[in-house]
């Protein structure tokens, strides 16, 4: 089939090493590797070329126009004198710039001729399904989260909120195949009015090639002076609800009760700066390694130096997340200590494939570290049985089901061409 991707959201860099831009250029590749001829427009890629040799099909960029851009620096001044804090794309630029992303769309539509359209859902964004329909395609939406609910919540409000939802519901209404990255996601959809039986529920996952990887390209412990520590490891976003701020907190008690042992951080994020001073405080300079962003290529190094990695997410009451970075720890063979919440408590079963303890219960975290610290066949037997289940969630997988799902609409559309 000949598909159109699209990705709306200013914010998401396809070059970048967000779990955003990791997903969607994974999802690309396999589905090329699947046989699929695949076209995507974006609004940001810093590295256009590199990105096409990544994902194996050409790469299209409509960028914020340049009256968008002016008018969005001026909301961000003015946002400075206010005293609030200015966003990069203010919600007039994303509202605005579907206008730009609608006529790319649309030329695209026209040389390409997809089979049908696939999105990942961005705020603001009406563009793709607008083009989806005017062309008479079968247009698919992956839904990450409820961003509109997700603004409000976590990330300082926006401009219009009840425009904002309203433009949501109707995307979401309107689709032909939702894509749901967890239960509590597709629970939200159909909260909005989504059709439950467009709906299909597809997690997170995980490059296939992780699985091939030859110990010939693990990093040495001795590169990170991290030989003869017991090594706890975190990869991603230092923000509150990824709970890196507790993982350091419990790692204190911890590392009272074992001195050999060493935290590795990886990732950077808005609680950094705090986090270090924290360390600092505490005397653990030389018990915590912070990495900084690292190149999603190299996350297998880093995470084959780690004996044990961590997800360590808080009580959160409505999680909606599917964690990235459950797979790949998963994948990497590493044994697994998660808090026991939403998807991550569907993928880890306890004492199986990994180690569960309560959100929030800091005295459990630190007990599950100790059951590991004492037990290396322990870690060896979580790791192994982790690897085997992870391979339930991989790219390739997830996009051999997108296409079956989207065939009969495909099939529908094709015959009622032939018949006009």
């Amino acid at each position: 089939m000949k598909i159109l991707y699209l990705c709306f959201d200013p914010s998401i860099d396809l070059a970048g090493e967000t779990g955003g831009a990791v997903h969607i250029r994974a999802l690309i590749r396999a589905l090329t590797e699947l046989g699929h001829e695949v076209m995507t427009i974006c609004t940001c890629v810093s590295r256009r070329l590199w990105v096409e040799s990544q994902v194996g099909g050409r790469v299209a960029v409509c960028a914020i126009a340049g009256w968008n851009g002016s008018l969005g620096s001026a909301i961000r001044g003015a946002n400075r004198f206010l005293g609030w804090k200015p966003r990069r794309y203010s919600d007039a630029v994303r509202l605005l710039h579907n206008a730009s992303f609608f006529r790319a769309v649309a030329a695209a539509v026209r040389r390409f001729s997809p089979d049908f359209i696939y999105e990942r859902y961005s705020l603001w964004g009406l563009a793709g399904l607008c083009a989806a329909q005017r062309s008479l395609l079968p247009f698919v939406l992956e839904v990450n989260a409820p961003l509109v609910y997700e603004q409000q919540r976590y990330r300082g409000g926006m401009m219009c909120p009840c425009l904002a939802g309203r433009i949501e519901r109707v995307v979401w209404r309107r689709t032909d195949l939702v894509i749901a990255v967890s239960e509590e996601v597709s629970r939200h959809l159909t909260k909005a009015g989504a059709s439950s039986a467009r709906i299909q529920v597809l997690p997170n996952g995980v490059d296939a090639g992780w699985f091939t990887a030859g110990a010939e390209v693990l990093l040495p412990r001795k590169h990170l002076n991290l030989e003869n520590r017991f090594v706890i490891g975190f990869v991603g976003s230092f923000k509150p609800w990824h709970g890196a701020d507790f993982l350091l907190a419990a790692f204190e008690d911890f590392h009272r009760l074992e001195p050999s042992s060493h935290l590795l951080m990886i990732g950077d994020g808005p609680l950094k700066s705090s986090l270090q001073d924290r360390i600092r405080q505490a005397g653990l300079e030389k018990a915590v390694t912070f990495t900084g962003v690292v190149t999603h290529e190299d996350i297998p190094q880093y995470l084959a130096t780690m004996d044990v990695a961590v997800a360590p997410y808080p009580a959160i009451g409505n999680f909606y997340y599917s964690p990235l970075k459950l797979f790949e720890y998963m994948a990497a063979g590493r044994a697994v200590v998660a808090s026991r919440i939403g998807q991550v408590a569907q993928v880890i079963t306890d004492g199986v494939n990994g180690l569960l303890y309560e959100p929030g219960h800091r005295a459990g975290l630190v007990n599950r570290l100790c059951e590991l610290r004492e037990s290396s066949a322990l870690r060896l037997e979580l790791g192994k049985n982790a690897r085997r289940a992870s391979r339930d969630f991989t790219w390739g997988r997830n996009a051999e089901r997108v296409v079956a799902w989207i065939g009969p609409a495909v099939a529908r559309e094709r015959l009622r061409a032939a018949c006009a």
